[in-house]
């Protein structure tokens, strides 16, 4: 199990607008699901985690965002109510590990994100794969990738492919102590 991202960012590094837009939806030909690679993704994910502002809107939409996943959820609140009995939470970014690594399913966890969640990730060593898709715009201002005066965490390219619209997909795994 290796927890992955695959995220939108603006050039100048914004993963949403300052009115909370995520930046893939400036994509004139962005499908839910179904463009900028999300299908290949998503393909070797058995589950999904995120924090519950991530979570919270999918509670009694139309359709569940994340069909036949494991869905975990960070958070120290209450989740909302409505929420599928086998969504896992804990507060605690390594209590959650803990449990996805004991959850019942096959492949890859989805870190959906935000910039607060991929932080505790980070936090305790536990982002394996950071694929981000490179949005051809410039935002100017509004949520950035990581939060400010974060740890600098050397990468290293293992992957790139360009999409129609302009955007790239670069993957990166962190480069981890050697000694």
């Amino acid at each position: 199990m290796r927890i992955r991202t695959h995220m939108a960012v603006s050039v100048d590094g914004y993963i949403a607008s300052p009115d909370g837009l995520p930046t893939i939806l400036t994509a004139p030909d962005f499908e839910s699901g179904l463009s900028h690679g999300l299908p290949e993704f998503i393909a070797g994910c058995g589950a999904v985690v995120m924090g519950r502002n991530t979570f919270a809107p999918a509670v009694g939409s139309s359709h569940w965002p994340w069909p036949n996943l494991r869905v975990f959820v960070l958070t120290s609140r209450p989740l909302p109510e409505g929420t599928p009995a086998d969504v896992v939470s804990a507060a605690d970014p390594a209590e959650l590990l803990r449990l996805m690594r004991e959850a019942d399913f096959t492949g890859d966890v989805h870190l959906v994100g935000g910039q607060q969640t991929i932080q505790a990730f980070r936090d305790i060593d536990a982002l394996d794969e950071l694929g981000v898709v490179v949005m051809p715009i410039l935002l100017g201002d509004g949520l950035r990738l990581t939060p400010d005066k974060s740890a600098t965490t050397p990468l290293q390219l293992t992957g790139t492919r360009t999409f129609p619209d302009g955007s790239v997909e670069h993957v990166y795994t962190p480069v981890r102590d050697q000694n």
